[in-house]
């Protein structure tokens, strides 16, 4: 009989390795790596209540230095559970917020789950093991199949440092013969492959990933001159996310010296000559500069309220006499010119009449001093004798409430300028005086030249967003403006409300970018000196009024990043 355990090791070690797990965004759904060092075959199902994902990998064995990843809340994705469920199966058991409808991808060592991304962007993140090393589960920024390393070496042949990178990162790596020497490095948390790039470079060694996935060690100097004597290759680039005439110039400082690099707008496509390996490097060097861009939308709220309350109050006297002396500077026609007490039409006039009858007195008390457009106006006359007193009282009281509120909302790219008005463009007539002195052909002065610029107004909103991460830096331009009639030369004036400013806001939060409260208040007193200053007595000796102008503006905007694949 052949013992259990050992039969069960020897089992294992045949099997091919799980040995990563990287989750990641990609074009707006999540991404599940799993990755293996040899042929497995997968099985999947759904489990609910809670929901989950189930994976099972047959003919592998776990590799991984933990059976749990907790609290990952990334993507749709809660925690990974990873175990030995039988001898030859590992079991991938993946715990989602919601349900969602997967695809499962095979790939040259690694397994593909994915899955609309219900919760928005998200860092990415990774853990996997070498036979030797082990790589940290950490949030990295690059893509999921390439995890960090963290590793010393102490002079170390070149060779081994290879096969160490080799092992860590499944990739075949084929050294020249002239490739000798020791290393002493130590790198710390970085991308295996800009690790290995730093090592060859400090050694005057660069390396070559064919398009087979092998990747060539080879001295820089010797590389330099084997691409020269590379047959020449074109290829065409189609370029899906960005304009092809944006790329031109980054790629002409990429390609050699007999490289060239064409571009067709009707198709956006780059056309590239070139030797096969700087091809080679170019490849991946124009799928990152190719990438998708965010886009936001940018909704803002711009509130605005006017108000203004005026109160007056005033008395008028008038004191006359009906055979003496007369004042009228109120009222067209109030004379009485032949004293008979009868007012013929030829006797009205609208100016300012004083009339002398002999020996009288007469008088106007705050006549000046009228309200104007007043809502309620009294007359009353008392007659002593000769004299008649007529008194007139005006009173007024007026609210006005002038409520404005826009809400513009625009949708743009990452990094681009956008604006949007809702108003009207204003014509401004503007006199150039300095053309007034010019001679003319016949020797005369020319008049001053006139010329009309157009003047926006209205809601305008413009904003460029810079995407960083889950937050938006926004710049921007918003205003709030309209045209009133002026009393000057100038014809109009332009009344604005503006917020001019950057802010960095999260995503779909709101944040009031500009805030203004402004109050006006004017109260006058006028009457006649010494008797408007009694007690209670002193109202009937004055006109007062009292006015409030308050103006209320707050401006408040909210980003939102769209997630085009959810």
């Amino acid at each position: 009989m052949i013992p259990l355990m050992p039969l069960l090791a020897a089992v294992l070690s045949l099997l091919t390795s799980l040995n990563g797990l990287s989750l990641a965004p990609v074009d707006g759904r999540t991404d599940l790596t799993i990755r293996v060092d040899g042929q497995v075959t997968v099985k999947d199902y759904r489990l609910g209540d809670p929901e989950r994902l189930v994976i099972d990998v047959t003919g592998a064995r776990k590799a991984l230095p933990a059976d749990r990843f907790d609290d990952l809340k990334r993507g749709g994705v809660q925690s990974i559970r990873v175990s030995q469920f039988q001898p030859e199966v590992v079991r991938v058991v993946v715990d989602l917020t919601q349900r969602v409808e997967y695809r499962i991808d095979r790939r040259s060592g690694e397994i593909h789950v994915s899955f609309p991304n219900p919760a928005g962007p998200f860092e990415p993140w990774s853990v996997g093991v070498g036979e030797k090393r082990v790589v940290r589960a950490t949030p990295v920024r690059r893509a999921p199949t390439v995890p960090k390393i963290t590793v010393s070496f102490e002079k170390t042949p070149i060779l081994d440092v290879l096969a160490t990178f080799s092992e860590f990162s499944g990739k075949s790596i084929v050294a020249g013969t002239d490739i000798t020497g020791d290393i002493t490095a130590t790198i710390r948390d970085q991308p295996w492959d800009i690790a290995l790039e730093a090592i060859l470079r400090s050694q005057g060694m660069s390396s070559t990933e064919q398009e087979s996935g092998i990747i060539q060690v080879e001295k820089a100097d010797k590389a330099r001159e084997r691409e020269k004597n590379e047959d020449l290759v074109t290829r065409q680039f189609r370029v899906k996310y960005v304009r092809v005439d944006s790329l031109v110039n980054a790629i002409k400082g990429l390609i050699s010296e007999r490289g060239k690099v064409t571009s067709s707008a009707a198709t956006n496509t780059l056309v590239i000559t070139d030797g096969r390996s700087v091809m080679a490097r170019l490849e991946p060097m124009i799928a990152q500069l190719d990438a998708r861009t965010p886009q936001v939308t940018i909704a803002a709220k711009i509130l605005f309220v006017d108000r203004t309350a005026l109160e007056g109050l005033g008395i008028v006297y008038d004191l006359k006499d009906s055979r003496g002396n007369q004042l009228n500077t109120f009222s067209p026609g109030f004379l009485d010119s032949n004293g008979d007490g009868i007012l013929t039409p030829d006797e009205a006039t609208s100016q300012n009449v004083i009339l002398l009858g002999g020996n009288s007195i007469a008088a106007l008390a705050n006549a000046t001093n009228r309200l104007s457009s007043s809502s309620l106006q009294m007359v009353t006359s008392l007659v002593l004798g000769r004299h008649t007193l007529v008194s007139f009282i005006e009173a007024l009281q007026s609210l006005t409430l002038s409520d404005i509120q826009a809400a513009p909302v625009v949708t743009v790219m990452d990094n681009r300028d956008a604006k949007i008005q809702v108003g009207e463009e204003t014509p401004i007539r503007v006199v150039d005086v300095s053309s007034a002195s010019q001679q003319t052909s016949q020797g005369g002065i020319s008049a001053p030249r006139a010329m009309v610029q157009m003047k926006n107004t209205g809601v305008i909103l413009n904003v460029t967003p810079h995407v960083t991460g889950d937050h938006i830096l926004l710049d921007l331009h918003a205003e709030r403006s309209n045209v009133v009639p002026s009393a000057g030369d100038a014809g109009v004036t332009f009344q604005t409300q503006v917020a001019e400013t950057q802010v960095l806001v999260k995503d779909g939060e709101t944040a009031v970018v500009g805030g203004l409260t402004l109050i006006e208040k004017t109260r006058s007193r006028i009457g006649i000196p010494i008797l408007m200053d009694l007690p209670i007595l002193g109202a009937l000796f004055r006109t007062t009024s009292e006015s409030e102008h308050k103006r209320d503006l707050l401006i408040m905007v909210t980003p939102h990043i769209l997630n085009e694949g959810a």
